[in-house]
């Protein structure tokens, strides 16, 4: 005996075929009601001797609402030669972020997915980057508590020629059903240089992060 499955919007599931008649499924974005989807991506150059710690990027969630990651790609290219050493990035959740850096900063004006129906980018999240020369020591002058561990690191090379190889870090095990980072008012995240770079360091990053503004979760 055939049935039909109806969803909550009175459409009825269908199948696909004629053989194995599997039902047809459609992965959807996360509902952001009357906020939206956002996504920048920014490119900085790394400067000699660049400080531990030092901050490239953050996103504050400003609002009542909720910001839900759903991206971060972070990819490192060696372009000049440097002196040998181990360099990370790393990603940290933020609390107490009660204000974004104010020194060596940009406000990227960077796009939401869809004009009209969403909020203008970005929402009520507050995003800065290093200037894109580089500086020393990173962004400095938010009011931000880190948690104690990254929740992502990517582990690159510094050696003493020009490299051509590029190394990618891709957080986007949301994609594999797995739950997201979800930010609450003064929550966040930021991408940092973790180590002391010595003398010399060629380095260019690539930053790119995507995220969404709901109204629950």
């Amino acid at each position: 005996m055939a049935i039909q499955i109806q969803g909550n919007a009175g459409v009825v599931a269908d199948v696909s075929g004629t053989t194995f008649r599997s039902m047809k499924t459609q992965p959807m974005p996360y509902d952001f009601a009357t906020v939206g989807h956002y996504r920048t991506s920014v490119t900085i150059t790394s400067t000699s001797a660049q400080a531990a710690n030092s901050r490239l990027f953050e996103v504050r969630n400003t609002g009542s609402n909720l910001l839900v990651l759903t991206q971060l790609r972070l990819q490192a290219i060696q372009g000049a030669s440097g002196t040998a050493q181990i360099n990370r990035l790393e990603c940290f959740k933020l609390t107490g972020f009660s204000a974004v850096d104010t020194t060596n900063t940009v406000t990227p004006v960077s796009s939401v997915k869809r004009t009209g129906n969403m909020t203008a980018y970005p929402g009520n999240a507050a995003v800065r980057h290093l200037t894109l020369a580089g500086n020393v020591n990173g962004m400095t002058g938010g009011t931000l508590t880190k948690d104690t561990q990254a929740f992502g690191a990517m582990v690159t090379p510094v050696t003493t020629s020009a490299q051509t190889v590029t190394y990618i870090l891709d957080l986007s095990d949301i994609n594999q059903g797995s739950h997201p980072f979800v930010f609450a008012n003064n929550e966040g995240w930021d991408v940092e240089s973790a180590v002391l770079n010595v003398t010399t360091f060629g380095y260019t990053w690539t930053i790119d992060c995507s995220w969404c503004e709901v109204t629950a979760f």
